[in-house]
């Protein structure tokens, strides 16, 4: 499982890189192509023209899932 590290993107048409630090930061880029939302939540793409308008610069960091043991059974939760 993967936990989103960094919320980012740069928009192809003005160059402007733009990041999510919260759960409903919703920013534009400069020219308004392209938006981020989500923070660490959640990863959220807005485009007024093509999904190509921008170049993804998420990073993520993998989660090792704890295990615990109820009636002899495993059942895996991630933290």
């Amino acid at each position: 499982m993967e936990k989103i590290k960094i919320n980012k993107i740069r928009c192809k048409r003005c160059g402007d890189i733009i990041e999510s630090k919260t759960v409903h930061d919703f920013k534009f880029c400069k020219c308004g192509a392209v938006a981020v939302d989500g923070g660490k939540e959640y990863l959220r793409r807005c485009f007024i023209n093509t999904e190509d308008d921008y170049e993804e610069l998420s990073e993520y960091e993998k989660r090792h899932p704890k295990m615990t043991f109820f009636k002899n059974q495993i059942y895996s939760f991630s933290s």
